[in-house]
């Protein structure tokens, strides 16, 4: 699966519109955009994440941990290719965000040692509804990468790239699927330009126990997040 996010020149044409009666509008504004990006880059996400077909048995058997049956993690590779080194981000946004209050809580995994537990409904995204309840969530996490193989420290920014935080814990390497921040990659607060960059992401999810308690009929779910690349 490849994911690409372009920035393209655009014409947006506005006039006003008035009634019959009013007089109509004598003028008209032309709005152009577009971004001049140093270089081109491309991220590509190898493969998919499945959880396989869980049974009400089998999920019944396991412990409740944060009023949730927890499915663990699945590791996916991604990769950023620029054709000259360049500073780059990652946004994410899903497709299915959280729309209820939450009622469960996700194990989220940096590794099989490093995790955290996550309720920030931003950091969440659901795996659908049943009858408007919510399946369950799921996280995204940066687990790792390296930039033209080279170890890299994650960083973040929650303004659009004017200031950066450093990643300390295992709360920050969780993206947020709203669109509202960006990762990265780099020394202390400072992006790292890079021509090739590589990594792991982790996907952790969790299903609520309402729903595999009530269930009638299998229950399916599939949904996707997008992850966009931003150039700095």
């Amino acid at each position: 699966m490849k994911l690409f996010k372009m920035t393209a020149l655009s014409l947006v044409f506005a006039t006003s519109v008035a009634s019959l009666s009013a007089m109509a509008a004598e003028t008209a504004q032309i709005t152009v955009k577009g971004s001049i990006v140093p270089t081109a880059c491309s991220i590509s996400v190898d493969g998919s994440v499945d959880f396989g077909n869980l049974t009400e048995s089998e999920l019944k058997g396991k412990k409740k941990e944060h009023n949730a049956y927890q499915l663990g993690y699945k590791p996916v590779n991604f990769n950023i290719q620029c054709n000259s080194s360049a500073k780059v981000a990652l946004s994410a946004q899903a497709d299915t965000p959280v729309t209820t209050s939450l009622t469960a809580s996700v194990v989220s995994y940096v590794s099989d040692t490093d995790k955290t537990i996550r309720n920030d409904i931003g950091q969440l995204a659901s795996l659908g509804l049943v009858e408007d309840k919510e399946v369950g969530y799921y996280s995204v996490v940066l687990a790792s990468a390296t930039l033209d193989s080279k170890s890299a420290e994650f960083i973040s920014s929650k303004d659009g790239g004017v200031n950066w935080t450093a990643v300390s814990n295992a709360e920050g390497h969780l993206m947020y699927q709203d669109g509202s921040a960006l990762h990265s990659w780099g020394t202390e607060t400072s992006p790292q330009a890079a021509t090739d960059i590589s990594g792991v992401i982790n996907i952790s999810a969790a299903i609520s126990p309402a729903i595999v308690e009530n269930m009638k009929d299998t229950i399916s779910f599939s949904t996707n997040t997008t992850l966009s690349l931003q150039y700095l």
